[in-house]
């Protein structure tokens, strides 16, 4: 079934709708999979970047079945809490768990959270981490919460106004939302916009409703993800 375009989303967006969440998944990951091909047929590295959350468990392992040179694709996280690896709430358990197997167990994986005693503290560590993926990334793969914001990139954090400088010279900072708990790490808006692919993959007519409001009030410091539509994207969406 084909689901048409929301008018209020600009032209150079990519729309791409599907019934249900599963075959929005196979889509998506189908789509992944020949955009990591492109630089990989030319005998380079490839790189990926992944958000956590309910929605991609079903992308991530159909990901994971995907016939790619693994060992070739750097493979990170878009953010993460600053919890243990063993935590429920561990977007790296999360990876590890639905996507880190089958095919995919072969790909080099980049944590963003270490041993320090705070995401502030860990950020220095964590840039030198992320140094080693290939960059810009060829793929990152976005989610997006009721508020507008997308990675850990919220309107409530003291650190939004940094995070969104399209100047910031660092791949990742630490944001502390008052909205949201654990202290987090994230991609900074200049690394998620330079990537040579965006794709927003959000499920729900309230996501819908959350984009149109981001489009009508274009206002990227109160809906982050406003940043993300004033450029080329695709949009991955079921209800």
């Amino acid at each position: 079934m084909k689901i048409d375009k929301p008018t209020y989303l600009p032209q150079y967006i990519n729309w791409h709708g599907a019934s249900n969440p599963e075959s929005l998944s196979t889509d998506l990951s189908q789509e992944i999979g020949q955009l990591l091909s492109q630089p990989l047929s030319q005998d380079q590295r490839a790189s990926l970047a992944v958000s956590g959350g309910r929605t991609p468990v079903a992308l991530f392992e159909r990901l994971s079945q995907s016939r790619l040179e693994w060992s070739k694709i750097d493979l990170t996280l878009v953010d993460e809490r600053w919890v243990e690896v063993s935590h429920v709430d561990s977007n790296e358990a999360l990876v590890r768990k639905h996507l880190l197997q089958n095919n995919a167990s072969q790909a080099a994986f980049i944590p963003i959270k270490n041993n320090a005693k705070n995401a502030k503290d860990g950020q220095p560590a964590c840039e030198q981490a992320l140094s080693q993926a290939k960059q810009p990334f060829d793929v990152v793969v976005l989610g997006m919460g009721n508020d507008g914001h997308t990675a850990s990139l919220f309107p409530c954090s003291e650190e939004l106004t940094l995070a969104m400088d399209p100047d910031y010279q660092h791949t990742c900072i630490a944001t502390t939302p008052t909205s949201a708990p654990y202290q987090r790490m994230s991609l900074s808006r200049s690394a998620i916009s330079h990537a040579n692919n965006i794709i927003l993959h959000i499920t729900g007519e309230d996501k819908l409703s959350t984009l149109e409001l981001a489009m009508n009030n274009k206002d990227a410091s109160q809906m982050p993800i406003y940043a993300f539509l004033t450029q080329p994207m695709s949009i991955y969406w079921c209800p």
